[in-house]
C-alpha cells in the first residue's frame, strides 16, 4: 500500500445545507452517472435515511470542490442501518459502535487513495467523538471469492452473517456486514507482523495521539 496521495485536500465535518447539497451531487455522480447503480436524483435522495438526524458526514475537498465523502452513524436508541441484515446483540454490550456507511470518490481521483484518506480521517472522528470500540461496514465483496476484500482482512475487519444482496443498487455485487474490534487492531499494529503491516500502521501508528485528543 502506497500513502494517500492527498496533498491539497482538505477533509471536514459537513456541516451545512451546502455540504449537504454536495453529499447529494457525489451520490449523484457515483451511483447514477458512474456506476448506474441507482436510476436518477429521486432514487439518490432515497439514500438518505432516518439515521441522516444524527449521523456525520466527513467531506473531502480538492481546493474547493467536494470529491468525496463518508457517512458515520453512532449507535443510538434507533440502532444502526446494518440490523435490517445482522443482529448486533452479542456485540454491544460494553462497546461502543459506529458504523460507516455510503464511502464514494469521484472517479477522477480514485487513483490518489482518497478513499482510504477518508476511511482513516472517519476513524480518527469516531475514536475521539464517540469513543468508538467497533467500526462496522456494510460492504461490497469480492466478486471472485464472493467474502470481504484481501484491504478488509488486513486491517481487521470479520464478517457478521453472510453475504447479501442490497436490492437499493441496481446491478452491484452482493454485500457483506462486517466488524473492526478496534482495541484488538491497535494491538496488532503493535506486533512484528503488524508493524510490517503499511495499512495498520497507516490506520493505528497514532492511534494513542488521536485517541487522547477525545
Amino acid at each position: 500500500m502506497s500513502a494517500p496521495s492527498t496533498t491539497g485536500m482538505v477533509f471536514r465535518l459537513a456541516e451545512s445545507t451546502a455540504d449537504r447539497a454536495a453529499v447529494l451531487r457525489l451520490r449523484d455522480a457515483v451511483y447514477v452517472q458512474d456506476q448506474g447503480r441507482l436510476h436518477d436524483a429521486a432514487d439518490t435522495e432515497q439514500t438518505f435515511d432516518r439515521f441522516d438526524p444524527y449521523a456525520h458526514y466527513i467531506l473531502a475537498l480538492d481546493g474547493d470542490e467536494p470529491v468525496g465523502t463518508v457517512k458515520v452513524i453512532p449507535d443510538q436508541a434507533a440502532g444502526l442501518p446494518c440490523e435490517d441484515v445482522v443482529d448486533l446483540t452479542a456485540l454491544r454490550p460494553g462497546n461502543r459502535l459506529v458504523e460507516f456507511g455510503h464511502l464514494m470518490t469521484l472517479p477522477a481521483i480514485r487513483s490518489r487513495s482518497v478513499g482510504l484518506a477518508l476511511m482513516r480521517e472517519a476513524l480518527v472522528h469516531s475514536v475521539r467523538r464517540f469513543g468508538a470500540t467497533h467500526i462496522i461496514g456494510d460492504f461490497f465483496v469480492d466478486e471472485n471469492s464472493g467474502q470481504l476484500r484481501d484491504f478488509y482482512l488486513e486491517i481487521g475487519f470479520v464478517p457478521l452473517g453472510e453475504p447479501y444482496l442490497d436490492e437499493r443498487f441496481a446491478g452491484g455485487p452482493l454485500s457483506l456486514v462486517a466488524y473492526l474490534d478496534v482495541p484488538d487492531a491497535v494491538a496488532r499494529s503493535r506486533t512484528p507482523e503488524g508493524r510490517r503491516s503499511r495499512l495498520l500502521q497507516f490506520f493505528f501508528a497514532d492511534y494513542h495521539a488521536y485517541a487522547s485528543a477525545r
